[in-house]
C-alpha cells in the first residue's frame, strides 16, 4: 500500500505539497500530481506538512492521515497587538497558592506540548508530574545534597551560582529551590537522542505559554535541572529509566499574585549582513 494517496478529482496540481516537504520526498508525476520519489517512503518522518498544506484536501498520508487533522478556520488571523500583549504578559511564577492543580487540568496543560516542533519530528519527550509535599521536599533535599558536594569540590563554581546562600535559605524556609510549587513537570527523553534538549525546550515553552490561559503559572527549575544532569540520586529517586535522561523541569501551580504591568527589556540588538560585505 502506498504511503500517500491522492484524490485525482480534488487535486489542483499546484505542487505546494512537494515544495513544503522537509525532506524533499515528493515529486510531481507526468500529470502534475504528487507522488513519492522512488525508495523515499522509508525516510518519511510523518510530520503531516504535505497533508496540512493542501488547499483542497486531496492528499492523504498513512503516517499522518487527514482524518486526524483539525481544520483551521479560514477567517483565523491572529491580531498582532493582542499576540504581542499575550507574549509580553507571560511571567515566570515563583510564588504559588497553597493548593494542588487537578490532574485533569495538568493533562490539559501538557497536551499542548504534543504540538510543539521536535527535531526530525521525533516526538520523543515524555513527562513525569511530581506532586505531594513529601516528594517535592525530598527532591529539594537531593538538590541541597548536590549543592553541598559542589561547594566542597568546586567552591568557586558554587559561589558563582550563589549555592551557599541558596543552601542557607532553603534550610530556613524550605521554599527556595522549588518555590513551594504544588507540582513539578519533569521532561525526559532517550539518552541517545541528539535533538532531545532543543525539542524539550520547545515543548515546555508551549506549556509555559499555554499555562496562563488555564489560570496557571510556571517557572523553570534551574537548580533542580542542573542537579538532575550531574547528580544521579535525582533521577534515581524519580525512577527515570536508565536509558532516558531528564531534559527539562518546570514548576507549576496557581499563581499567588497577579501582575499589572509589562516590564521593560533591553533594546533590540540586530544587524543586517548585506551582499558584498566583508
Amino acid at each position: 500500500m502506498s504511503l500517500i494517496k491522492v484524490d485525482s478529482e480534488k487535486c489542483s496540481r499546484d505542487g505546494i505539497c512537494v515544495e513544503v516537504c522537509p525532506l524533499s520526498l515528493l515529486s510531481l508525476d507526468r500529470e502534475g500530481r504528487p507522488e513519492m520519489r522512488p525508495a523515499a517512503a522509508g525516510h518519511c518522518i510523518g510530520c503531516g506538512h504535505c497533508v496540512a498544506v493542501c488547499p483542497s484536501g486531496a492528499l492523504d498520508n498513512r503516517k499522518n492521515p487527514v482524518s486526524k487533522h483539525t481544520a483551521i478556520p479560514a477567517e483565523y488571523s491572529p491580531d498582532p497587538a493582542q499576540s504581542a500583549l499575550f507574549l509580553r504578559s507571560r511571567r515566570s511564577i515563583r510564588r504559588y497558592e497553597d493548593k494542588p492543580v487537578s490532574r485533569e487540568k495538568i493533562l490539559k496543560l501538557l497536551d499542548i506540548a504534543r504540538f510543539a516542533p521536535s527535531g526530525h519530528n521525533s516526538q520523543a519527550i515524555s513527562y513525569l508530574v511530581v506532586e505531594g509535599a513529601e516528594n517535592l521536599m525530598r527532591l529539594s533535599r537531593i538538590v541541597v545534597e548536590w549543592m553541598r558536594e559542589t561547594v566542597k569540590l568546586s567552591p568557586e563554581l558554587a559561589k558563582r551560582f550563589n549555592m551557599p546562600a541558596v543552601i542557607r535559605e532553603e534550610a530556613k524556609s524550605g521554599g527556595r529551590i522549588l518555590r513551594r510549587a504544588p507540582h513539578i513537570i519533569v521532561a525526559h527523553a532517550p539518552a541517545d537522542l541528539p535533538a532531545a534538549p532543543v525539542s524539550t525546550m520547545l515543548s515546555l515553552e508551549y506549556v509555559e505559554l499555554y499555562a496562563p490561559a488555564l489560570g496557571l503559572g510556571t517557572c523553570w527549575a534551574g537548580y533542580a535541572m542542573a542537579c538532575a544532569q550531574q547528580f544521579p540520586a535525582f533521577s534515581q529517586f524519580l525512577k527515570i529509566p536508565a536509558r532516558r535522561t531528564i531534559t527539562g523541569i518546570l514548576m507549576a501551580g496557581y499563581p499567588r499574585y497577579r501582575y499589572h504591568r509589562l516590564p521593560a527589556r533591553n533594546p533590540l540588538d540586530v544587524a543586517w549582513f548585506e551582499t558584498g560585505e566583508l
